[in-house]
């Protein structure tokens, strides 16, 4: 009996010197985080790629500006392949409305996207040159084969080549077809602004010589000039 008693006193002293035993978690706070669904949304809100790092020498800053630069061009790069790729799966009409309805650009910056996006799958493009806003890489993408070569033996195609470049570019090869429509339309207002001048200085010499007014009915008087007698001044 004393030894019962002695052994249950031992482990008395022990209980008490002993730490307190951990709670039990509960089932679902174990769950593995792989096994709860996230959306591609939290996924990407998660991404601490775009916090912004601390720099101080040129080379920091370097770093990751194009580290952002080569992002921002893979970033319409797959925007344009997931267009091209609803484009061809989704069912007859739901791919304009889509862009018409869900998506936070235009028609015409889908396109863009879309065109860039064919290109570099194609092989047209390759990605060591493509610039980083999709603005600037359609301006080349859209040069006919012969403007494409000529652009790259200019160094034209390179992925720090801007937008003014480009259609500058682009205007030189194609004088007629980019620059005549608006280059013709100044010449002609020049020129009847010019004629209008011109009939209105003769109107005051008729009047002030002649006492004819070419603006009014002239009494049966009728001015009596063929075509050949008219000068390239009048």
């Amino acid at each position: 009996m004393a030894n019962v008693k002695s052994f249950m006193k031992k482990a008395a002293e022990q209980g008490r010197g002993a730490p307190a035993p951990t709670p039990a978690v509960p089932v679902t706070a174990m769950k593995p985080a792989s096994s709860l669904p996230a959306s591609k949304a939290d996924r990407r809100a998660s991404d601490i790629s775009d916090a912004i790092v601390t720099c101080r020498t040129r080379q920091e800053f370097t770093q990751e500006i194009r580290y952002h630069w080569n992002r921002s061009r893979k970033e319409f790069l797959s925007i344009g392949r997931y267009l091209n790729r609803a484009k061809d799966t989704l069912p007859h009409g739901e791919f304009e409305a889509m862009i018409a309805s869900d998506m936070p650009f235009s028609v015409e910056t889908a396109f863009r996207f879309r065109a860039v996006a064919d290109a570099i799958d194609t092989g047209r493009l390759t990605m060591d040159v493509l610039p980083g806003a999709e603005s600037v890489a359609y301006q080349i993408v859209t040069m006919t084969p012969e403007e494409l070569e000529q652009a790259k033996a200019v160094g034209l195609i390179r992925p720090d080549v801007t937008r003014r470049q480009l259609i500058a570019f682009k205007r030189s090869l194609r004088p007629a077809k980019a620059g005549a429509p608006a280059d013709a339309r100044k010449e002609l207002l020049r020129d009847y602004a010019r004629q209008k001048a011109r009939l209105a200085e003769l109107r005051a010499i008729l009047m002030r010589d002649h006492g004819i007014d070419p603006e009014k009915p002239m009494n049966g008087i009728t001015i009596d000039v063929e075509a050949e007698d008219v000068g390239p001044g009048v």
